[in-house]
């Protein structure tokens, strides 16, 4: 059985990676532009609809660099992690529980906090 990238999935990669930047292009692109001129609805509806909705594709987005790092990083590199779980898991679980800005903030923390003489269990 052929080993898949360090344990993330390749449709992981598409969900997260490549679908959210195309689904705000096409957003962005086609859906509020068409939506403003023939739905009779002040425009700045559609604008703040696009906005809260571009920021979960965003987030998403971040969230599968993150799986990129994990799939494709070197071993040596990712096996200097002293916590459980791992840097990239941890930065993955607080973008999905407090927010992009937060969750962001929390996972560079604990990455200046990896270093040889700590360790333990650390969770969000």
């Amino acid at each position: 059985m052929k080993k898949q990238f360090r344990e993330v999935r390749t449709l992981d990669l598409v969900t997260y990676a490549v679908l959210p930047p195309v689904l705000t292009v096409l957003l962005w692109a086609l859906g509020i532009p068409a939506a403003v001129e023939y739905i009779p609805i002040q425009g700045w509806i559609f604008y703040t609809l696009g906005g809260i909705t571009t920021y979960f594709f965003v987030k998403r987005f971040v969230i599968g660099v993150v799986l990129c790092y994990k799939a494709f990083a070197p071993l040596k590199v990712r096996d200097r992690c002293r916590f459980q779980p791992t840097c990239s898991t941890y930065m993955i679980m607080a973008i999905k529980k407090y927010g992009l800005i937060y969750g962001i903030i929390k996972g560079i923390r604990r990455i200046t906090r990896c270093h040889p003489p700590n360790g333990g269990e650390d969770y969000p």
